[in-house]
C-alpha cells in the first residue's frame, strides 16, 4: 500500500472464510497471499493494485494517508479514497438492500 499509494477491499462470501484464514496463517515475506488462497485475480478499473474475482463488493481505492496507531509501528490505520467500486448483485436490474451480520467469530 505503502509503495503503490493504491489498495482494493475485497468482500467475500463465509464459505472463503477458511482460505482467508490460510493467509494469515501463510503471511511470511516470501509468501504469495493471493496463491496461498487460492484466489482469482482480475485488473482493476482505477488502480494498478488486483482485485480479487470471488469477491460479492471491490473496492478499489487510493492512499490518502497512514498514521501509526501504537505509537512503535505495530498497528496502522489505513485512510483511503474509493475510487471504483464493482458489485456482483446477481440478476440485471435488480435493487437490494444489504445488511452486515457477523457469521463467524475467531
Amino acid at each position: 500500500i505503502q509503495r503503490d499509494k493504491c489498495f482494493c477491499i475485497n468482500f467475500l462470501p463465509i464459505s472463503y472464510y477458511d482460505k482467508l484464514a490460510d493467509t494469515i496463517n501463510c503471511n511470511d515475506i516470501e509468501d504469495d497471499e493471493f496463491k496461498v488462497g487460492n484466489f482469482t485475480l482480475s485488473k482493476a478499473k482505477t488502480i494498478h493494485a488486483p482485485v480479487i474475482q470471488e469477491a460479492f463488493i471491490n473496492m478499489e481505492c487510493t492512499l490518502k494517508d497512514i498514521q501509526d496507531l501504537s505509537g512503535a509501528g505495530i498497528t496502522a490505520m489505513i485512510i483511503g479514497q474509493v475510487q471504483h467500486v464493482s458489485v456482483d448483485s446477481g440478476e440485471s436490474n435488480q435493487s437490494a438492500i444489504a445488511t452486515v451480520k457477523i457469521e463467524k467469530y475467531d
